[in-house]
This record gives structure tokens, sequence and C-alpha cells, in this order.
């Protein structure tokens, strides 16, 4: 799979915005990929903001160019820090739409923002509209949460077997050659505590563990094989675990600085809420996290 050649950062100025530019700045220049930043002004928003607080000299106020002017600047700042040419765009409307038309205009490969925004990023990212961006963006996302830019060490990819984790361990095999990697599956007995409340017995629970797991064991197997790399290139782990636990205690001892998870594949259901185990790695962990749509 061939490295991003296209990257759109959206910012809305704040620092964790900043942060998402700057480490996707890094990335064009060690990519020789193009660079797009893009701000999404919210004129809804201006407009309550005016209905709600009327100051003296707001009639005056030209917030979309003030907004271009801003993004100029920075996309200045950020070409001269690190040596790639920078295309700016302000959009109006709202993000998740305007993201999702823009990403699809210019065939983005890779969405980069931030964690923690003033309004909208923050929004879109970790609360209940993450699926909507994603969607609309149909392409791998970015969520920065490292202070400074730079190369990704050590990248723990999850699977699940799915199309969509095939596609983003693919991506970060490309992407990042040097980095160590580890690819980790979690697996766990259906309804284990059920069946003990059934009167299951711990042999037969044992049992049904060694099967669960020799059918990781196998689907690992399997996935390597697909992705066409020798096993000690990614360091296949199956554990027992909860999805999220697994990752984040990999993390944890590996001091990994970054988590490339496929969007949770399984029932309508899932596909709507995003999935847990995505959610979950979206809200809580401690690096970056790469995603795919």
């Amino acid at each position: 799979m061939p490295i991003p050649q296209r990257i759109i950062a959206a910012t809305d100025f704040s620092a964790s915005a900043t942060q998402a530019v700057r480490q996707a700045a890094h990335l064009a220049r060690i990519w020789r990929a193009e660079l797009l930043l893009v701000h999404v002004f919210n004129d809804s928003v201006w407009a309550s903001l005016r209905a709600v607080y009327d100051l003296p000299g707001w009639n005056d106020v030209k917030p979309v160019v003030n907004q271009r002017a801003r993004l100029m600047q920075l996309g200045k700042e950020i070409g001269a820090e690190f040596g790639v040419p920078v295309e700016v765009e302000v959009l109006t409307g709202r993000a998740s739409q305007q993201i999702g038309e823009i990403v699809a205009a210019r065939r983005a490969d890779l969405l980069v923002v931030g964690e923690h925004g003033e309004n909208w990023v923050r929004d879109i990212v970790l609360g209940g509209t993450a699926l909507k961006v994603i969607e609309a963006a149909r392409i791998p996302v970015l969520l920065v949460r490292r202070s400074d830019p730079g190369a990704y060490r050590d990248v723990v990819i999850a699977t699940d077997f799915s199309a969509s984790a095939e596609h983003v361990a693919r991506l970060a095999l490309a992407a990042f050659p040097q980095a160590q990697k580890m690819l980790v599956h979690a697996w766990l007995v259906p309804l284990e505590a059920s069946m003990r409340l059934g009167g299951a017995r711990e042999e037969d629970i044992e049992r049904f563990r060694e099967r669960e797991f020799a059918q990781a064991q196998q689907g690992l197997d399997a996935f390597v094989q697909r992705l066409g790399v020798p096993p000690e290139a990614l360091q296949p782990l199956a554990l027992q675990g909860s999805p999220a636990s697994v990752i984040f205690d990999q993390v944890e001892a590996r001091g990994s600085d970054l988590i490339v998870i496929g969007k949770h594949g399984g029932s309508p259901l899932d596909e709507r809420l995003l999935g847990s185990v995505t959610q979950n790695i979206l809200y809580h962990a401690s690096c970056d996290v790469l995603l795919n749509a």
C-alpha cells in the first residue's frame, strides 16, 4: 500500500490542533506529501454569539476574513519550520460535512486532527459525532496527542481480522517502516461468566479457552500471511482479555507512541456506534491513534 501523498490537517487554532498540524507537517516532509490546512468556520455559531452577546463593534467584525488571514499566517509559519509547501483553505458550515467534502474533492489520503479544541475538534473526534466525521472522511484519521512532532518509534497494531483492520495495518507497515511493531488480537470466551452461573465446570471453560486461543492464533497467522510480511516484522500476539484493556496494557508495557486500529467490525449497531472498542481507544489512549474509516 502506498504511503499517503495528500494530507489534510484540520485546525481551530487551539493548542492541541496546532500540535496536530505540526505532526502533519512532519509526516508531509518525510513522505514528500502535499499538505493542506483547513479551518471550518461555523457561521451559525457566530450568529448565535452575536445574538447572545451584544458587544460594541461586533457588526464590523468579519470573522471569515480574519480566520483566513490567521490560517495563512499559520501556513507560512509551518511551511518555514518544516520546509514543506502548505496550502490553506477556510470553509464555512458544519465541520463534519465540510471536512468530508474537501477530503473527497482533494482526494486526500489522511486526515489529521488534534485531541481537544475550542469547539468542533473535541465534539467531532471525542464526542457523539465521532462516526460522522470518520464516515464523512472515509479515509484514515490520525488523532494526535503528542506534544512534539516526530517519527513514531513503537506501534501497536490492533486487529479483529476485518478488512478495515487489514487496510490500516498495511498503511502502518508502509508509512512507518522504521518503527517497532506489535500485532495484537484480543480474545475472550463469550459469556464466560454466564456459563459459570449455568453450572459449567472450570475444566469445561478451560476447554473453551483453549479453543478460542487456537482460533485466535490461526486468525493471526492467516492475517500476517495476507499482509505478506514475516511474523518477526510484526510480533503477532494473541492475548486473552477485552480488546481495549489488552491494547492499553501493551502500550504501557512497551511505551508505544501510536495505536493503529480499524473501525470495529460487527453488527449494524456496532457500525452506527463506531464500536465500543474503537470509542474506548479514542477516548482513553495515552498516545496517538491512527484509525481507519
